[in-house]
């Protein structure tokens, strides 16, 4: 079944009218025949998955087709927003999703800026994008009109050209009249860690969207028109000022990610000992990179839309650039554990001293410019072992003009140094690049090469595929810190922080912190408060970071509260638990759904909510092969020990890796392969599909180590479910393909050969063989 069939599957269960207050509409966009459709998702889909990441999971179960590569245009990709996205301080937020061209597992990427507000305020929760277009396309949004409009003129431009030129030819200010979701030509070259750009520095960059947008031959998406106000009612006006009276009192808002932004992170890292260094052959570096380094070249901090925070910090590291907003707003902070009172009134007081990148007063587009984030300060810094603050400001400019991914591209340079380092890689291999640490000349130049996909920059551009697609050879997967083949997305060194290392191995998009990461576990005040920390997360969690105890009860709230987060729209940085257990959380979003919609979600609904969504994500990656193996980390980390700071010598158990690993899947209701256990799988294919069959085995196999399988695809006769299972779960199928295998239907045995025996949603089924004897 292709995917138009699967569109028009879906739309039959689709509405022509919104289901509640509020709710936008989903558009349909083939581009290989430029025609669009809009219908409205079940008013259950909202209560079973919220919106935004939630009800793309949702989309995406629907219309993938299994055996498909994630660049296949019959593979869609789709955009969505929250409920609150553009309606809520802080709720800046959109989600891309998709299979992932970078890894095994499902893509899905979010990022904030203005697009998400825009697609919203214009009457659209998701955009829904197939088919790959006959010439390079500009989709154009204008309310209810869309246009196909020619991108031939702005193919090969990178970021910066490519706003300036369709603020011209468009006749519109990006942030005031136009928004833009947009490739580069890393993304026209498919280049696995290339994102979508949101603006001068946001990307969904997790996983490869901008491959994936890339092989749909659309170059950008641009919503045209100042958004419309929405028409909010007092109650939710009160609620909103709530949330931001909350949001800018909270201590870490207030002190760090308005001053400094998030780099402020990297100073307790580093102290910890649990920063990724070399690719985290070291676990350390210098103090040169702390947050206050950067005060010189910082002239201020911008934001996304309507968002009262402000927390993505400018550069400018001219001579006309005039630094210093935030300097030495860190000074005297001590609330995380790495901060005694020795670090914490710390100041370096640097001076300004970049003069060019040749030190001859000659300055260029990338002297200045948006960021860096703590993720890229980490992978291009540590990582690569580059200590300058000046390069790695220069560098985060380029990545931003370039659309990379700072966390792929960082982690794959650092893997093929480690390669170089240990003669895996010579010279010969990389024509001719010396890539030794902190060579930060040929790090700037193999960005470039990585976006054209020239020479080397081709195998960074293979990302973490590099050895499957013939690069390197297999012994190199040894030094690759990645799981599920996405490379680790934050450059903190787990071995200590046992909540951390057990949220990068379960994430469902692969080794990503953003998922469900424990931010607190390192913060004094709530560690020295057990009872606290019980309620906080649901459960006894040891208040020690190194220690396996209760760690699942911390990732398993975290989990469900950021999948709920993303799948209203909220920024992680403003959603409880992240950085504070101050910030929004599950009641302030239950009030603004009643105020909005109507509808009543109470904490514990929105809990099961989250669960949901990473449950579906699961049964996702199921159907791409992932299994409970496949939940794990990197050797390294098993066998090598940390090596500095106060826990050194510190690394994970691995059989209290795995015992702390099955606590968190009976807490969450999995089964030993990860996914989720047959009742519940039951009923979330009832809401995703609308069929749910039950099959029983005379065993457990692998794959199904409950010894069922629900079947979650329309299935008419036990021939179309024979078809399933050898596509669906290959280690069960041969029981039913066995001749001799008899199955009972809703209680009534039939014979073998009863291929044409109709089936139905909610039958159950069980395989009873057939019992020889003479």
């Amino acid at each position: 079944m292709g995917i138009r069939e699967r569109v028009a599957r879906l739309l039959d269960r689709m509405h022509d009218q919104p289901q509640y207050p509020g709710q936008g509409a989903v558009l349909f966009v083939d581009l290989e025949r430029a025609q669009t459709r809009r219908a409205y998702l079940p008013r259950e889909v909202f209560t079973t998955f919220l919106g935004g990441r939630g009800a793309n999971m949702y989309l995406l179960y629907n219309l993938m087709e299994d055996g498909r590569e994630a660049l296949d245009p019959e593979i869609p990709l789709i955009f969505g927003v929250g409920l609150l996205t553009g309606h809520v301080p802080g709720a800046t937020r959109g989600n891309f999703t998709s299979l992932s061209p970078d890894s095994d597992a499902l893509m899905d990427s979010s990022a904030g800026d203005y697009f998400p507000s825009f697609v919203r305020r214009h009457g659209y929760d998701h955009l829904v994008l197939y088919g790959r277009a006959p010439r390079w396309t500009l989709l154009r949004i204008r309310g209810p009109e869309v246009d196909f409009l020619d991108a031939a003129p702005y193919v090969g431009l990178d970021n910066i050209d490519l706003t300036a030129a369709l603020e011209r030819d468009l006749g519109g200010t990006e942030r005031k009249d136009l928004a833009m979701a947009r490739i580069t030509t890393a993304g026209e070259n498919e280049v696995l860690c290339a994102g979508i750009m949101g603006g001068p520095k946001s990307i969904w960059a997790r996983g490869g969207p901008g491959a994936k947008m890339g092989s749909l031959r659309l170059k950008a998406i641009v919503v045209q028109g100042a958004p419309p106000e929405p028409a909010l009612d007092r109650e939710s006006k009160l609620a909103n000022k709530a949330i931001g009276r909350k949001i800018l009192s909270t201590s870490v808002i207030r002190n760090a990610l308005k001053q400094v932004g998030t780099p402020f992170l990297y100073k307790p890292s580093r102290v910890l000992g649990a920063m990724g260094t070399k690719n985290h052959q070291e676990t350390t570096w210098t103090d040169a990179l702390d947050a206050d380094n950067i005060d010189p070249y910082r002239p201020g901090m911008d934001g996304c839309f309507k968002c009262p925070v402000h927390c993505r910090a400018r550069n400018d590291m001219t001579p006309e650039g005039k630094g210093g907003w935030g300097s030495q707003a860190l000074r005297g902070l001590r609330g995380n554990a790495s901060y005694d009172p020795a670090q914490a009134e710390q100041v370096h007081l640097r001076p300004k001293t970049w003069r060019g990148r040749n030190g001859d007063d000659v300055y260029d587009r990338y002297d200045r410019g948006d960021g860096p984030e703590y993720v890229t300060l980490g992978k291009f810094g540590p990582d690569i072992g580059i200590e300058r603050v000046e390069h790695v400001l220069r560098l985060n400019n380029i990545l931003n003009d370039l659309g990379l991914d700072s966390a792929s591209t960082g982690s794959a340079i650092a893997w093929a140094m480690e390669l170089y380092q240990r003669g895996i890689l010579t010279r010969e291999d990389t024509g001719g690049l010396e890539l030794t640490w902190g060579n930060f000349e040929v790090v700037e130049r193999l960005l470039f090469m990585t976006a054209r996909r020239e020479g080397f920059g081709n195998v960074i551009a293979d990302s973490a595929r590099a050895v499957e697609r013939g690069h390197y050879p297999p012994e190199a997967l040894r030094y690759r810190m990645a799981v599920k083949g996405l490379f680790q997305s934050d450059p903190h060194d787990a071995r200590i922080l046992k909540a951390f290392a057990l949220g990068l191995a379960v994430a469902t998009r692969g080794m990503d912190h953003l998922r469900n990461r424990v931010t607190l576990e390192i913060n004094a005040r709530i560690n020295d408060d057990r009872a606290f920390k019980t309620a906080l997360y649901g459960g006894p969690v040891s208040p020690e970071p190194n220690s396996y105890e209760g760690k699942e009860y911390a990732v398993r709230r975290c989990e469900n509260t950021f999948a709920v987060g993303d799948a209203l729209g909220m920024c992680r940085f403003n959603t409880r638990l992240f950085n504070s257990p101050s910030l929004p959380g599950y009641e302030e979003f239950a009030t603004q759904i009643r105020n909005l919609t109507g509808i009543e979600l109470d904490p514990d609904a929105l809990d099961e909510i989250g669960r949901n969504i990473t449950g579906l994500e699961r049964m996702i990656n199921f159907r791409r092969g992932l299994r409970g193996r496949d939940d794990t980390l990197p050797e390294r980390w098993f066998e090598e020990p940390n090596t500095a700071g106060p826990f050194r010598g510190e690394r994970i158990d691995r059989e209290a890796f795995e015992a702390l690993k099955r606590r968190f899947y009976r807490l969450t209701g999995l089964n030993a392969e990860g996914v989720p256990e047959p009742d519940w799988a039951e009923r979330l294919a009832q809401v995703t599909t609308g069929f749910a069959l039950r099959l029983e085995l005379p065993r457990p196999v692998p794959g199904a180590p409950d010894g069922v399988v629900v079947v979650d695809e329309p299935v008419d006769n036990v021939e179309e479910l024979r078809r399933f299972l050898r596509r669906r779960l290959p280690e069960a199928a041969e029981l039913v393909d066995d001749e001799l295998a008899n199955l009972a239907v809703n209680g009534d045995l039939h014979l073998s050969g009863t291929g044409a025996l109709r089936l139905s949603s909610g039958d159950r089924l069980t395989v009873v063989p057939m019992i020889g004897g003479g």
